[in-house]
């Protein structure tokens, strides 16, 4: 709950910041001055560039989400981490963990194997290949998903 929170918040800043970023760049743009112009142009771009950054985002974890619901109700066993009070994964229990699904992952088209390694190396703490290993995962469910139909 919290997270939808934070998006929400961050999608509402951001749309604020488009819209008053927007019409500061259609003003410049009705300069006579050359840089006001450029630089109308470029506050035009910039927010565009910030909406269609926070869309991708938006639609990985809404498809990541969507995947990890289908998994659990498949009841495939996930990762066996020895947590931390925190809630974290020790390092050592997430490094042999992830070891473990790198290879069961190699070679293979399962888009759960896929789910749990981008699980595993969430836990090891390798963000970029976590979120590899998790969009592979949901364009392999995907191919799944339109296999079957």
């Amino acid at each position: 709950m919290m997270v939808r929170v934070w998006v929400g918040l961050m999608l509402a800043l951001t749309l604020f910041y488009v819209f008053t970023l927007f019409s500061r760049g259609l003003i410049l743009l009705f300069e006579p001055n050359f840089l006001a112009v450029a630089m109308g142009i470029g506050i035009i771009i910039f927010p565009l560039f910030a909406l269609w950054a926070l869309s991708a985002e938006i639609r990985f974890g809404l498809a990541s989400q969507k995947l990890a619901r289908r998994i659990l109700a498949m009841e495939i066993p996930g990762l066996d981490l020895d947590l931390r009070p925190s809630g974290r994964a020790t390092k050592e229990s997430a490094e042999a963990e992830l070891r473990r699904v790198q290879e069961l992952a190699s070679g293979s088209d399962d888009f759960t194997r896929w789910f749990l390694l981008g699980e595993a190396y969430e836990a090891a703490g390798d963000r970029k290949q976590a979120r590899s290993s998790m969009r592979k995962a949901i364009a392999l469910a995907k191919d799944a998903n339109s296999s079957q139909n």
